[in-house]
């Protein structure tokens, strides 16, 4: 079903729905055949199309006692994410979501052991051997996701994990700002880099620059209310959505239980938007692109 025909039975619906709540008629008529509405709303699903890739997914230690695996798929199976880029801390995490599902479920190394070395893990030696290990596995379609600033870049881990990330073709999952993204291209051109949050704070402008400027560049949109503000896609963004389509991937970014309490709610503000794009790019946007960078048969 094309996405302009989805739009227009879903507005339909929603002027079947306003008649029956905001009309005195269809009021008197909602009653009269009450057992039939009630069967009619029983059967009645939103439409959770297209299909999503999200690809910033994070099942950290704090949430398993909260959010179980089989809880946590059966809600993605029910709002049709059927691929999900995971990245934990502890990596334990990745693995209790995907069980033996390692295709829906794509795992990403996290350098993190503990909330504690995100702040310094770009100057911790001692992980080098740990990352080398954990990659030789193959087990992994990517690192991160990393955060890393202004400063912090010129360190033996950030060079190893660099080659290793190159030398593997993993993705490398990284929250930083454009700065930053610039000079791990400059170390090693060879990266590709999944770019978390599309900088969070980098205007499209920006966005748009860097995506002209690497072409092993992709951009994550988790956390940018202004892509969509009160719901409607920005002009600006639009623009940029329909310059780079080929380069724009969706995320939750359930970074914390308050996040995945959010998890329905930002998979369907995504596909509210969507439908402003043609539906070529929309698909390419919501799992096309997921599945061409990491490689899902």
């Amino acid at each position: 079903m094309s996405l302009l025909l989805r739009a227009l039975l879903r507005n339909w619906w929603e002027t079947v729905g306003r008649f029956f709540t905001r009309n005195r008629y269809g009021r008197a008529l909602a009653l009269l055949s009450l057992p039939a509405a009630l069967l009619t709303v029983a059967l009645w699903e939103s439409d959770h199309s297209p299909p999503i890739f999200d690809v910033q997914v994070h099942y950290n230690e704090d949430a398993w006692g909260v959010f179980s695996p089989k809880a946590i798929l059966g809600t993605a199976r029910k709002i049709n994410v059927p691929w999900m880029a995971v990245s934990s801390t502890p990596n334990d995490g990745t693995f209790r979501l995907a069980g033996n599902d390692t295709v829906r479920v794509v795992p990403l190394f996290a350098l993190y052991r503990s909330a504690a070395d995100r702040d310094s893990w770009f100057e911790n030696a001692a992980l080098i051997p740990t990352l080398e290990a954990a990659l030789a596995t193959g087990r992994y379609r990517g690192v991160g996701e990393i955060h890393l600033y202004d400063g912090q870049v010129d360190t033996p881990v950030v060079w190893r994990l660099l080659e290793l990330a190159a030398e593997h073709r993993l993705v490398l999952s990284a929250h930083s700002e454009p700065n930053v993204v610039r000079q791990l291209f400059a170390l090693n051109p060879g990266i590709r880099i999944l770019w978390s949050h599309a900088g969070m704070t980098a205007s499209p402008a920006a966005i748009g620059e860097m995506l002209d400027r690497h072409s092993n560049l992709w951009a994550e949109l988790s956390q940018r209310a202004d892509v969509a503000p009160r719901g409607k896609l920005a002009p600006e963004w639009r623009e940029l959505l329909l310059r780079h389509p080929g380069r724009f991937l969706l995320g939750s970014g359930t970074y914390s239980n308050e996040a995945w309490y959010q998890f329905r709610y930002s998979i369907g503000r995504y596909r509210k938007w969507l439908q402003e794009l043609p539906p070529e790019v929309a698909e390419r946007i919501a799992y096309g692109n997921g599945l061409t960078l990491f490689a899902v048969q």
